[in-house]
């Protein structure tokens, strides 16, 4: 008992299934220096792998729409897909280029984990890093939920047509994922391991997409915890002045560190702020720029193209959109909110005008620069926001129109 309450404690329950998805496509850094040649080799390998599994899907989705250009009901069936697939596609490629400032990120949120060795200061960001936690494993089921809905309705499908024609020659097989790998390529016994090839690669499409965007919104949940931390800090320090005997502009060697500490580490996590909008701006501009397509192209399959129980798959597909856009959103949000309590911490709570000059000085500064506050930003759609999910409906309300007069 007393070891689950320990591991409880650690970054490494709190990441483990960031860590495990991201495994499956290799994209997780490497840790420990025993056999780290087989890890990266084997790392390398996943990542082959998945990219492999990764284009299996996209390529044979765009012949798709090529093949079928003029059919509306496979632009928009077939397109919605293939967009998620490509993001999926970018972001791996791009993390790759970008290991390095991966990893030193990485680094410093585990460097901040550990900066308060006590309970209730760690309930800051133990509460948040609990909710990345569970927001991830609801994401990751949201998206196995599309993979099996897919697979089903293909099943079902399948069966009923045959059902229908009686002849087992005449027979039309349908994928999960509508695909074109060909004229006479879905015929028996080509048509069972395509089928299953493509659930394999499903899956993993399924735990790369999931796995990268629940960790980039846990590293933002992370930060939002640190500022939260500096919060408590700063109320410490309040109740710690209000009670302290001051004397001739004097006060004691341990508030002078507690001060010190806390204004140090508020600069730290401004640096972190920085360096993940430098990793993760590109990839928040692409996710955005186009999940207007992605929303606009499901939502017109469940209006208009879907009937039946290929209604059920996107309407499936399109909650899981709506819950992709939302793990970007909050978090963001969430940090803005944290980033401009700093201030209101440092004014409210402890009262600063017992303090000598020169950390009476060193608190307004703090004050000025909380009130401009930290935010993940991406590109043109500037600050990201719960706002940003207005804008990116707006889009896709757009694309929508403009779709349904074609």
């Amino acid at each position: 008992m007393k070891r689950q309450t320990l591991e409880h404690n650690t970054i490494d329950y709190y990441i483990f299934p960031n860590k495990i998805l991201c495994n499956i496509v290799g994209i997780w850094p490497i840790e420990g220096k025993k056999n780290i040649m087989m890890k990266k080799s084997f790392a390398y390998f996943r990542v082959f792998f998945a990219l492999t599994a990764v284009s299996s899907v996209l390529v044979p989705e765009i012949l798709a729409i090529i093949m079928n250009w003029g059919d509306i009901e496979v632009l928009t069936g077939v397109g919605c897909v293939s967009t998620t697939v490509g993001q999926l596609l970018f972001k791996m490629i791009y993390l790759l280029l970008r290991r390095k400032i991966s990893l030193k990120l990485y680094e410093d949120i585990r460097k901040c984990w550990y900066m308060s060795n006590d309970t209730n200061d760690r309930k800051c960001y133990e509460y948040l890093a609990g909710k990345a936690r569970t927001l991830t494993l609801c994401f990751f089921f949201c998206g196995l939920c599309n993979v099996i809905t897919f697979t089903i309705t293909a099943v079902i499908i399948t069966i009923k047509e045959g059902r229908s024609k009686g002849n087992q020659t005449e027979m039309n097989y349908h994928m999960p994922f509508e695909v074109w790998y060909g004229p006479n390529a879905l015929q028996s016994p080509s048509f069972e391991i395509a089928f299953l090839c493509q659930i394999l690669a499903s899956v993993i499409c399924c735990a790369g997409i999931t796995g990268l965007d629940a960790t980039m919104m846990t590293l933002i949940l992370h930060i939002c915890g640190q500022f939260k931390l500096i919060q408590a800090w700063f109320r410490s320090i309040g109740r710690n002045v209000g009670q302290a005997l001051i004397k001739d502009n004097a006060i004691s060697v341990k508030l002078k560190c507690q001060i010190e500490k806390s204004i140090e580490h508020h600069r730290r996590m401004i640096i972190v702020v920085k360096e993940a909008n430098d990793l993760i701006s590109p990839i928040i501009f692409i996710q955005l720029l186009t999940s207007g397509l992605e929303i606009c192209l499901s939502g017109y399959a469940v209006i208009y193209g879907a009937s039946g129980i290929d209604l059920i798959k996107f309407i499936s597909y399109l909650s899981s959109m709506m819950v992709q856009l939302l793990i970007w959103c909050w978090p963001a949000e969430l940090l803005i909110q944290e980033s401009i309590k700093i201030a209101d911490s440092i004014y409210f709570d402890i009262p600063w005008y017992n303090l000598p000059t020169s950390y009476r000085k060193d608190l307004c500064l703090v004050i000025i620069r909380a009130q401009e506050y930290c935010s993940i930003k991406a590109a043109i759609f500037k600050v990201l926001s719960l706002q940003t999910l207005t804008k990116v409906f707006n889009t896709a309300a757009s694309y929508f129109t403009l779709l349904k007069e074609m």
